[in-house]
């Protein structure tokens, strides 16, 4: 019995050492906040994206530049990189994943002197010539685009009488290389006209933003907008801001932005870039080799629509859109909005109906077996009766 029980726990003590060596170390740096929604969605998609997929235990430690808040200068990059020499000091990640352009160029631009052996994953990222110059042995991820064309032919279906389109963003080098990819496609458009407006500050969009009914207004990328005092605002803050002009009809380029009254539009989606990021790297941690898992160059968008924002603007979907559209705050049926508690309650009265159908079934054949014994009884008395007669026959006849 003690040999069984040495064995035993030799054997668990293997498995959980064997467990431990095959726990994976992912490293993440984020561009911005935690509290970034677009950042949010990436990361939280990611990590229960892998999770799911790779199914082995994953040792995960994430890092924030911050660069919504923070100018990312040299200087910057220096300070940081010396804190993560000095905090990571002996750590070593089996992979690196990070969210958009600018912790990718925080380690484009110094990863020889910290995780140099370590390849690096992303998604988020709008710089799609780096496509063409990133070693292919070393870096995979998911690129992201703002496509205009999908939004233009939308704000044409909502109304077809709009001439104008209003293009806002923050003063971002993300907003300057939207800018110049959205520019290359409208020349398609010769009867509207752009609207570019950037500012770091929200106050001087709103003094230029027009005061007419039905002005469509198309958010890029607002992040970086400061109130007059300079205090960086919320996306929240931001919309909330913009909403105050009620003639604007907002549409958005990005899922983040999608609230408070935002219509929606053809965005690009933190979920999906971090979802699929998340199998780029579980094929590497399933032993693919890095320079056979392509990059998604197609961005992973969807259209996205706030169910407030179309009702207080007016605006009604086609068939198809709405169809494949991601509809936020719908309106949901009785059965949707209470079908947990209604397959629960179904479930219940089955419960129950079965339960009571046992019972029933028991109390019939218990009654049975009472009846069948109650004829026995009979029966047998019938038998004793008929002996009794045939006796008190007998008895007359001798008498006679």
């Amino acid at each position: 019995m003690i040999r069984f029980i040495f064995i035993f726990l030799l054997f668990f003590s293997i498995i959980i050492q064997a467990q431990t060596q095959h726990k994976k170390r992912i490293f993440i740096l984020h561009s911005y906040s935690q509290e970034y929604s677009w950042t949010k969605l990436q990361h939280d998609n990611f990590v229960h994206s892998l999770q799911n997929l790779y199914r082995s235990p994953l040792d995960i430690s994430v890092e924030y530049l911050d660069t919504k808040r923070l100018k990312f200068s040299n200087d910057y990059q220096s300070f940081f990189l010396d804190y993560l020499q000095k905090k990571y000091m002996g750590y070593s990640p089996d992979v690196i994943y990070v969210t958009d352009d600018n912790a990718l160029k925080f380690f484009v631009n110094n990863q020889s002197a910290l995780f140099s052996k370590t390849p690096v994953f992303f998604s988020g990222i709008n710089n799609l010539s780096l496509a063409h110059t990133l070693d292919a042995n070393k870096y995979a991820g998911v690129y992201e685009t703002k496509e205009i064309i999908p939004n233009i032919d939308l704000i044409r279906q909502f109304s077809p009488q709009t001439r104008e389109i209003w293009i806002v963003g923050d003063t971002s080098n993300t907003y300057r290389s939207i800018e110049a990819d959205i520019r290359t496609h409208i020349r398609q458009y010769p009867k509207y006209t752009f609207h570019f407006l950037s500012s770091a500050r929200i106050d001087e969009i709103m003094e230029k933003l027009p005061n007419t009914p039905k002005t469509f207004v198309l958010l890029t990328t607002i992040g970086e907008l400061s109130d007059a005092n300079g205090r960086n605002l919320t996306l929240k803050e931001s919309i909330e801001i913009l909403k105050q002009n009620r003639h604007l009809i907002l549409c958005s380029m990005e899922d983040a932005y999608v609230h408070e009254g935002a219509v929606g539009g053809f965005v690009t989606s933190g979920a999906n870039q971090g979802a699929a990021s998340a199998r780029l790297v579980s094929r590497y941690l399933k032993g693919e080799a890095l320079l056979y898992i392509p990059s998604v160059i197609k961005s992973p968008n969807v259209y996205m629509f706030d169910r407030k924002g179309l009702m207080e603007s007016r605006l009604i979907l086609s068939e198809y859109i709405a169809h494949n559209a991601v509809i936020l705050h719908e309106k949901k049926t009785f059965f949707e909005r209470y079908q947990q508690s209604v397959l629960n309650v179904i479930f219940i009265i089955f419960i129950l109906f079965v339960f009571l159908l046992v019972i029933s079934f028991f109390i019939v054949v218990q009654k049975n077996t009472q009846l069948k014994k109650k004829e026995a009884e009979l029966e047998e008395c019938s038998d004793e009766l008929a002996m009794i007669k045939e006796k008190l026959f007998l008895i007359e006849q001798t008498n006679e």
